[in-house]
């Protein structure tokens, strides 16, 4: 049996980490769903509870949306590709992922 594994790539996390940041209600958690499409037409599915640390620019203010995101818990994650074929082994990496959704300043 020939396993098949879906190596992601820097576009993968970079489409994901902004399906996040489109979708976030508040400017500290993110809970839901996100997917892109892999190279080759795979869908790429993300469902997490993700709790968003930012810096403030003035201690008085509270976090804003447009703050910038200093680093990222998991409260839970589960990460699936699946192609035409079904579900693919893949190599998904969250501590990878994270680094596409701080920003630096």
């Amino acid at each position: 049996m020939n396993s098949i594994i879906y190596k992601l790539s820097d576009e993968d996390y970079a489409a994901l980490a902004s399906e996040i940041k489109g979708r976030l209600l508040s400017p500290c958690y993110f809970t839901g769903v996100v997917e892109a499409v892999g190279a080759c037409g795979e869908i790429l599915r993300l469902t997490a509870s993700l709790i968003l640390y930012r810096r403030r620019p003035d201690y008085r203010n509270h976090y804003e949306r447009y703050d910038t995101i200093c680093d990222v818990s998991a409260v839970w994650w589960d990460f699936l590709c699946e192609g035409e074929e079904g579900v693919i082994l893949d190599d998904f990496d969250f501590k990878r992922f994270i680094n596409f959704l701080i920003e630096e300043e």
